[in-house]
């Protein structure tokens, strides 16, 4: 007994001395970092290895940056980013205001029955893309839509006519993305001091003033952030303009996401669609780094102002 009594404390010494790879973090992190692996590494490289081969031909031979030399003489590329840059400048521009005007009216404490609306925001965003395509498809129908049926403009096609299409897609799309917009900057506006605010009250700052000097000043890290996620959102869009528009008329709404799938699902050019979908991903990730590395260089001289 004697023994064993004074081999338990050496035991624990050597427990101690070299820590088991089953202890701490690690069984926890092992699934989420294989999960990654396997569908995010994996899948990047992969289409990596694609972009620098011939899938025309059986070998699948290495040919090297041959398809992303020819992304700048592609003309129906340029077009499609041109649709995507005005898609994205438009939905981005107008989600955001609304989000911004609903948070400030949800934010408000005068407004009735406000966890009510703040609890139901959240629907438009959550609910599937292809669903919000195929529902504002029906309801702006040319014959059977009900907004022709309020409008009286029975017989008018939204998305055929080139007038509409684009402007059609990006209040569909601005639609689902104002919650997302008006839920963050809403936290941002509950989350907010209340001493700054009471201080330029006694000052006789008015609402204007307040929110002009005091509100966005502070709301600024929480906008760039809601905008870098924006968007990421919009340049990846697909399923909606898929549902709607299908990139049409005449390819006036083809955005870069729908353009990378018809290339490489339409005219099985795998390769090629694998280059233009790693330089979209390269530009999002240039781009998020950018706007945290202005996040990071702002917050410091922020804290050294106060």
């Amino acid at each position: 007994m004697g023994q064993q009594a004074g081999a338990l404390p050496s035991a624990r010494l050597r427990a101690a001395r070299w820590p088991s790879p089953l202890r701490g973090p690690w069984p926890y992190l092992v699934p989420a970092l294989v999960w990654f692996a396997v569908f995010g590494i994996f899948p990047l490289f992969y289409t990596i290895v694609v972009s620098v081969s011939d899938w025309s031909t059986a070998s699948h031979s290495i040919i090297g940056l041959r398809h992303y030399a020819y992304l700048l003489q592609d003309g129906a590329l340029l077009a499609s980013l041109n649709a995507t840059a005005i898609f994205a400048v438009g939905t981005l521009c107008l989600s955001f205001v609304l989000g911004f005007g609903t948070a400030l009216l949800l934010a408000s404490e005068d407004l009735y029955a406000a966890s009510f609306f703040r609890s139901i925001l959240i629907l438009p965003y959550v609910i599937s893309p292809v669903v919000v395509g195929i529902s504002f498809r029906l309801m702006l129908h040319p014959i059977l839509g009900v907004v022709n049926y309020l409008l009286g403009t029975t017989g008018k096609d939204w998305f055929g006519s080139p007038d509409t299409a684009m402007l059609s897609v990006i209040l569909i799309t601005s639609w689902e993305l104002t919650p997302f917009f008006a839920i963050i900057l809403l936290a941002g506006l509950l989350a907010l001091p209340r001493d700054p605010y009471d201080a330029a009250r006694v000052d006789g700052a008015g609402t204007v003033q307040a929110f002009r000097y005091l509100t966005l000043p502070l709301l600024r890290p929480v906008c760039q952030v809601a905008l870098l996620m924006g968007v990421i959102d919009v340049l990846k869009v697909f399923a909606i303009i898929y549902a709607t528009t299908l990139g049409g008329p005449a390819s006036l709404t083809e955005v870069i996401g729908l353009y990378i799938w018809r290339t490489g699902f339409r005219f099985y050019r795998l390769d090629y669609a694998a280059a233009m979908a790693i330089v979209l991903v390269a530009g999002i990730a240039v781009l998020a780094f950018l706007t945290m590395r202005a996040l990071g260089e702002r917050a410091p001289a922020e804290g050294r102002a106060l």
